[in-house]
């Protein structure tokens, strides 16, 4: 599909009023030996207890387009068990499966930038389920009963619950948030909605909340860089093979959108 490790499928800005939600609340099924198997390879992660993991429903994305300047989206269900069977499986699902074989759980990232001009970054506990270790920016899952609004999951309700969960930070002190684009792990067929959030909070202000914040055992650092177009680059070249390649989709969104 391309040499990076993550495909740019839409970009621009939506704001919550621009994002259009279709759901569909059937769940996808994996099909025959494979969902046996699902099943097979969770009880295994349990029994190696390297992960701290808990099963809970996700937003799979259907389908997704631009139409009269908004952002279409189409959910129907999943799982986070099936998601780390598909991470784990992708090439075997695709072989078999075609395309539509990978569970396209439709993770969430936000860039955020903070009042005295940083953009936080994480380093993943070894504990977690997808990329533990990896240098990330904070983001998460949809969940489609948790983050449920006015009859669709809506994703600017997820990208700030997640936010607070592992920053700690108040919803009140975000400014902006907006919706800047669509990508995809190539590697896993994962999708992932990128936003920018603008906080009222310095850097080290964050560092503090992020102490007490409910999620903060998800990540082992709280890193920061400049938000500026070169220090961003600077880190990417510098750490290019240990970053989550959503995190590389969502800077490369973040400095077009900055320009």
């Amino acid at each position: 599909m391309t040499d990076l490790p993550f495909l740019i499928h839409l970009s621009g800005i939506w704001s919550p009023a621009q994002i259009q939600t279709v759901y569909q609340p059937g769940e996808y099924i994996l099909p025959g030996q494979f969902a046996q198997r699902a099943g097979e390879y969770w009880a295994q992660l349990i029994v190696e207890g390297q992960r701290r993991i808990f099963n809970g429903a996700l937003c799979r994305l259907e389908k997704f387009g631009e139409h009269n300047g908004n952002l279409q989206l189409s959910f129907s269900r999943t799982c986070y068990r099936d998601l780390l069977f598909s991470n784990a499986h992708t090439e075997e699902l695709i072989a078999n499966l075609s395309e539509a074989g990978p569970v396209r759980a439709l993770g969430i990232s936000a860039v955020i930038e903070t009042a005295d001009g940083y953009l936080p970054i994480i380093r993943r506990s070894a504990h977690v389920g997808e990329g533990p270790g990896a240098l990330d920016i904070i983001g998460g899952h949809i969940h489609p009963d948790e983050h449920f609004h006015a009859g669709v999951p809506e994703v600017f309700v997820a990208i700030k619950d997640e936010i607070h969960a592992e920053l700690g930070v108040p919803l009140d002190l975000l400014e902006e948030c907006i919706c800047i684009g669509l990508i995809e792990n190539v590697r896993h067929r994962k999708p992932e909605l990128a936003f920018f959030v603008r906080v009222l909070l310095t850097m080290t202000e964050i560092r503090q909340l992020a102490q007490h914040a409910p999620e903060a055992d998800e990540y082992s650092e709280l890193l920061a860089i400049r938000a500026d177009q070169a220090d961003v680059k600077k880190f990417i070249a510098g750490n290019n093979p240990t970053i989550a390649p959503a995190t590389l989709g969502c800077f490369e969104l973040y400095m077009k959108m900055k320009n």
